[in-house]
């Protein structure tokens, strides 16, 4: 089993914290097979001992050794002639999500949406486009109010919202939101989180959390945007359950 086999099989294993190196990897390959650990540490915000005790985690003496490996396993990956194409890839996220997604659940979120005063919907990096493109579809559907705040403009919610945040790895945006509901300075909407983590760090704040399939690592390093291919699914199998538009 190679590097990259033997992350994609210990994701459900792994803690919070292996879990955002993990999806930093899985982001940026290239980035961790070839630099640094003192580079990372530095431009990806985690400590030194934390990339240690990943490495040592899936059984390698330290992160050097690990990065070695990888970066081997990586190359190796790019070359086969079987490895899929960048449309298959895509195309498997797709359906992926259409066999994960709960007609239940996404009938109970469309009901709250009619039902709420008001629905917030917030995504950036790569979930910004899902999230706009959701509350796009929303301005069709008149028993829907619905709007896509900018994160750093001062929001006052009430308790009769809904807050629907698209959030694929850390969430690190939306940490001053939730400080806010923390210590009561902001009332607390109806909250769910879209999210291709299901280690999310923030997920203890929501009600309700959607977790959604993505790419495995050893396709993701050619397909940056698996996770906004499985947002924009969602969106698509919420849009068809709405009701008719007369």
């Amino acid at each position: 089993m190679n590097t990259i086999e033997l992350m994609d099989g210990s994701v459900q294993s792994f803690s919070k914290t292996d879990r955002a190196i993990y999806e930093a990897i899985r982001k940026f390959p290239d980035m961790f097979a070839t630099r640094s650990v003192t580079d990372l540490s530095r431009d990806v915000g985690f400590s030194k001992p934390a990339l240690t005790r990943f490495a040592q985690r899936l059984g390698f003496g330290g992160f050097v050794e690990f990065q070695f490996q990888f970066a081997q396993d990586m190359e190796e990956s790019r070359q086969r002639s079987d490895a899929p194409t960048n449309a298959e890839v895509y195309g498997g996220v797709l359906k992926a999500v259409e066999e994960r997604v709960d007609p239940g659940q996404l009938q109970g979120l469309i009901d709250r949406m009619q039902t709420s005063r008001h629905t917030y919907i917030m995504g950036y990096n790569l979930a910004r486009i899902p999230a706009e493109e959701l509350n796009i579809a929303l301005q069709f559907h008149p028993t829907i109010s619905s709007s896509f705040p900018q994160v750093d403009v001062v929001q006052r919610f009430t308790e009769d919202d809904l807050l629907i945040i698209y959030s694929a790895v850390g969430g690190n945006s939306y940490k001053g939101l939730m400080r806010e509901f923390d210590v009561g300075r902001n009332a607390k909407p109806y909250m769910v989180l879209v999210t291709t983590n299901s280690k999310h760090p923030l997920r203890r704040n929501f009600d309700e959390i959607v977790v959604l399939p993505t790419a495995a690592l050893g396709t993701a390093g050619r397909t940056i945007l698996s996770d906004t291919f499985a947002f924009l699914m969602f969106n698509d199998i919420l849009d068809e359950m709405l009701p008719a538009i007369h």
